[in-house]
């Protein structure tokens, strides 16, 4: 296994030591970064009310729609320069580069203005509670002002990736997380700002964590002529781009707006359904961090080799990816099926909240194991240039299983308020198995029929 003062070369070295070094910091800095939501919940949730906990919740959901883009278009710009540099192109490395921060650009444009404007027409959409109202409105208006520095670390640590350095984000994403939480109880316990205590110290850290990646970036260098002047627009390169990142935003826009049609249907439940709901939203971020991680280092190496020839190391990445998610999320999935109250317990002290963000979990924790494979399989595909096949399955699974169910469950008459929310738990792990049986068949035919090269086993 080889490195370069840039970062990993990903096409050579024994797969499952190259995949988990490399992965590793990626593992770290979701882990960091999740807890500026974590941190967030915790404090809202032990030292505010059930109004402003359902508000925060649901002003997350809103911004989780921006999160789908920046991880879409970014995966294209991973790919795109992971190959480049794979191939040992730098002029087109340099390319690429230019026209992955004219397309950052122009996704910072969009989604501030979007998202500041539509802010209240959302929150209409998602019935949220006259009482959570505010809380939310306030939270969504102040997180908007931190797009621009949230997208910019994002497309920023694309171009880590690709360069197979991963050390770089993790540690600027430990130092933000730092302050972000010192902030977060700073603002809140000692200046009662609540909701608008913890989107400030969002917004801080996000500045914070573009300016110290930039500074890395300005003194790591590109592996490839790289100065002001070639950041403009090349019309193949800004092509690949979308043609990789739009399913994927795409795919992940449409799970993010399958989300706001369940918020919009537990919030016309009850703000202790919204609550107990938006507790575990948050609790479980935690879980999809490890395939999250794997999974941007699976798309990073199925790039890099492809572009050096390496097919059986592409899919051979992907097995070891779903490996490795599976140990840990099989730990998570335990913990959250035995000890449901005490993990939410954590984050609330609200004995109603608690009884029902319990169950919800409860039946929610079978996700863990399916996304371990999910993850992995589309990020191997997006390497692969495959992203169409990810956005079909999402769409498939997200149109026919969990909004309809989430729809159904949520307006069954009869049945208590903790029984209803077990019920809506199972909505997501029923789709997302869906998803996995796509993926393996679609590999599976992909191997078969020589599109890749190796054996597919799993």
């Amino acid at each position: 296994m080889s490195g370069t003062r840039h970062g990993l070369d990903l096409t050579e070295g024994r797969i499952g030591a190259v995949l988990i070094r490399f992965a590793t910091p990626f593992m770290i800095a979701n882990l960091v970064t999740s807890l500026y939501g974590v941190i967030g919940m915790l404090v809202i949730g032990r030292y505010t009310d059930r109004a402003t906990i359902a508000g925060v919740a649901t002003g997350t959901m809103i911004m989780n729609l921006t999160f789908s883009i920046i991880f879409g278009i970014g995966t294209g710009g991973t790919v795109l320069i992971g190959r480049c540099i794979g191939e040992r192109n730098k002029q087109g490395g340099t390319k690429a580069t230019g026209s992955f921060f004219v397309v950052a650009v122009i996704v910072i444009t969009a989604l501030t203005l979007v998202i500041w404007s539509m802010r209240e027409v959302l929150l209409d959409l998602l019935k949220i509670q006259p009482e959570a109202r505010p809380s939310a409105s306030r939270y969504v208006m102040i997180c908007t002002l931190g797009i621009p520095f949230n997208v910019g670390y994002g497309m920023i640590s694309a171009v880590f990736r690709a360069m197979g350095n991963s050390k770089a984000p993790s540690l600027v994403a430990a130092i933000c997380c730092i302050v972000n939480i010192a902030m977060s109880f700073i603002l809140v316990l000692a200046a009662g700002l609540a909701e608008a205590g913890v989107a400030i110290a969002v917004v801080v850290a996000q500045f914070l964590s573009i300016i110290l990646l930039s500074v890395m970036l300005y003194r790591i260098k590109l592996p490839f002529p790289f100065a002001a002047r070639d950041i403009r627009p090349d019309r193949k390169s800004v092509g690949f781009i979308f043609t990789v990142g739009l399913p994927i935003v795409l795919q992940e826009l449409l799970v993010g707006i399958s989300f706001l049609v369940i918020t919009n249907r537990v919030n016309s439940i009850s703000v202790e359904a919204a609550a107990s709901v938006g507790v575990v939203g948050r609790t479980f971020t935690i879980a999809y961090v490890i395939p999250n991680a794997l999974a941007s280092a699976v798309a990073a190496m199925t790039a890099q080799n492809l572009g050096a020839g390496r097919h059986d190391r592409a899919i051979s990445s992907m097995r070891w990816g779903i490996f490795y998610a599976l140990i840990i999320e099989s730990i998570i999935f335990t913990v959250c099926t035995l000890r449901p109250e005490a993990v939410v317990s954590i984050f609330a002290t609200d004995e109603v909240v608690i009884r029902g963000a319990s169950t919800y979990l409860r039946s929610n924790a079978l996700e863990a194991l399916t996304i371990s494979f999910v993850f992995c399989m589309n990020s191997y595909l997006s390497g692969y240039g495959k992203s169409k096949v990810a956005m079909a399955h999402t769409i498939f699974s997200v149109v026919c299983f969990r909004v309809p169910l989430s729809i159904f469950v949520s307006g069954l008459q009869g049945i208590e308020l903790n029984t209803k929310l077990a019920y809506l738990g199972l909505c997501g792990p029923a789709a997302s198995f869906v998803s996995l049986i796509v993926c393996i068949v679609y590999i599976a035919w992909q191997q078969k029929h020589r599109e890749g090269v190796g054996e597919f086993r799993m």
